[in-house]
């Protein structure tokens, strides 16, 4: 600030001495440029006595507290009468838009997206609160997100990141980009949620995804052989043993579908996927056993029959147990 006030000074000086001999129009511009670096110094100023002032006073929110029969509905998961009842109510002040946003969300957990877009979209409009404006936007992105309007919801996800940042939104980011096929920018979002939620499956899953799109195969398995051991929904174990056998990586699919086998129990979806990555790998004993367990739970799968009859070809085994027709 010293150095602008001091170059200021200089130019005012140099100015002074040559202002009788120019022009009109001369002065008029040396006038004009000397009152517009002043305006700037007097809004920089006017800036820094805000901040200062807002140090002195911070600005505090108030404390946010709604409960009736409608949230206590919404507790138990029954989203279609809290639904039903949250419309019914009112509340006071900011209390009232915390009321419509558990009106909100009980719409979008019941499946009443126009319903909920409107209600975060109210809220969006008279909420001055940030921490109130924050979840409208979070509402509202998942709303878009179910629409799969997904460029409108990482508007909404990056706005509610920029008034409180929560490792729900970043992740929700993470997804969104992922899916709108912007990897570098989905894997900056899941290493920023990774730091925050290390034990997250799903998240190193999808970072593997990105790291693998961007070239970095070393990290990418990495990523995902540390998901395995994290990953507890049948389904993500399932896409991850997808990945590894696509890739050739047998034995990792193997250890997916073992992890299911633990989490829960058997299917034959599961054996016909340990006995075709045990073939992969020649390792002929388990193959043929994963694969008499399957045939033995589901005899008509034409899966794992067209399986059998494509192995049958370097496989002479497989007619001598009796597995084929």
């Amino acid at each position: 600030m010293n150095d602008w006030i001091t170059s200021w000074n200089t130019i005012y000086e140099n100015i002074e001495k040559k202002w009788a001999f120019m022009s009109e129009s001369e002065q008029e511009n040396q006038l004009k440029y000397l009152e517009e670096t002043a305006g700037s110094l007097l809004d920089k100023w006017t800036e820094l006595d805000e901040k200062i002032n807002e140090l002195k006073n911070p600005k505090r929110e108030p404390s946010f507290s709604y409960h009736s029969k409608g949230t206590t509905f919404y507790e138990l998961e029954m989203f279609e009468q809290a639904a039903r009842t949250l419309k019914k109510e009112s509340g006071m002040g900011p209390n009232d838009e915390l009321r419509r946003l558990y009106l909100g969300f009980s719409y979008l957990f019941s499946e009443q997206l126009e319903e909920a877009k409107e209600t975060f979209l109210y809220v969006v409009q008279v909420c001055e609160y940030p921490a109130l404006l924050h979840f409208a936007h979070v509402g509202l992105g998942c709303v878009q997100t179910r629409e799969e309007r997904l460029d409108d919801a990482i508007v909404s996800f990056e706005k509610a990141n920029e008034l409180t940042s929560s490792y729900d939104v970043v992740y929700n980011l993470g997804i969104c980009y992922y899916f709108n096929e912007v990897f570098h920018m989905a894997k900056q979002y899941f290493l920023s949620y990774i730091k925050q939620v290390p034990d997250d499956g799903e998240a190193f899953f999808f970072l593997g995804c990105c790291q693998w799109q961007s070239g970095n195969l070393d990290e990418a398995w990495t990523c995902w052989t540390t998901s395995i051991s994290l990953l507890d929904s049948e389904e993500s174990l399932f896409a991850l043993a997808y990945v590894c056998e696509w890739h050739g990586y047998h034995q990792a699919a193997i250890h997916c579908y073992k992890r299911v086998q633990e989490k829960h129990l058997g299917s034959v979806h599961v054996l016909h996927g340990l006995a075709w990555n045990y073939a992969l790998l020649d390792d002929k004993t388990n193959a043929l056993k994963s694969f008499h367990e399957a045939i033995q739970l589901d005899p008509n799968n034409e899966n794992i029959t067209h399986s059998l009859k494509w192995l049958q070809k370097s496989w002479p085994e497989i007619s001598e147990l009796q597995l084929v027709e």
